[in-house]
């Protein structure tokens, strides 16, 4: 089964790709630590990029300085060192005219309706419109489980770096929800005996 994890940013855009790799290493091998998994995690980075021109896909090391910041026709590709499968993380603008033309922030509205436990909502809601953006983190149908673990740290770690609202569509180990803050979302994630005693 596929799972999406979405975040929208309501500050700090500037975050780096170092910071979230170091941010996400910290949490999961902390996590795997506490059953006993002593073998530290690195994560690596590459961005994929589609020439439609050529038809043809080429990947290229990312600077861990550079901002995370990629363009349309490009995906970011998270992976883990010796472990097979692969997180493919796209973006996109909150702000759509085309599909509601006389509500173009329909999107937020659809998440509004979904969300239960954000408080001031509204108020972040304004502040992800001056950013207009949007990441999804996508894991490939891989049964190894310290992918789809790495999976929801990666994106809680970018949401707790951004203030960002997360949500996930995990269907898992049943954990589908709209927004929710990033501490409920790590305290259900960071359950590493949970989630590697899951089904495949």
């Amino acid at each position: 089964m596929s799972s999406t994890i979405t975040i929208i940013p309501t500050k700090n855009t500037k975050v780096t790709f170092r910071e979230i790799i170091n941010l996400s290493e910290k949490h999961i091998n902390s996590a795997l630590n506490i059953i006993k998994l002593k073998e530290k995690i690195k994560l690596q980075v590459t961005i994929l990029n589609y020439d439609e021109a050529k038809n043809k896909d080429t990947y290229r090391e990312v600077d861990l300085t550079d901002i995370f910041e990629w363009k349309k026709n490009q995906l970011v590709i998270f992976s883990i060192k010796g472990i097979s499968g692969v997180i493919k993380t796209d973006y996109d603008l909150i702000y759509d005219p085309e599909m509601e033309p006389g509500n173009p922030w329909w999107k937020l509205n659809t998440y509004k309706d979904k969300t239960k436990t954000i408080p001031n909502l509204d108020d972040k809601f304004e502040k992800a419109k001056k950013i207009n953006k949007s990441w999804f983190l996508h894991r490939s149908e891989e049964k190894d489980k310290v992918i789809n673990l790495t999976c929801a740290v990666i994106g809680a770690s970018n949401a707790e770096l951004t203030s960002g609202l997360i949500s996930s569509t995990d269907q898992i180990w049943g954990y589908g929800q709209y927004f929710v803050k990033n501490e409920e979302f790590l305290k259900f994630y960071l359950q590493p005996a949970k989630i590697l005693s899951a089904p495949p």
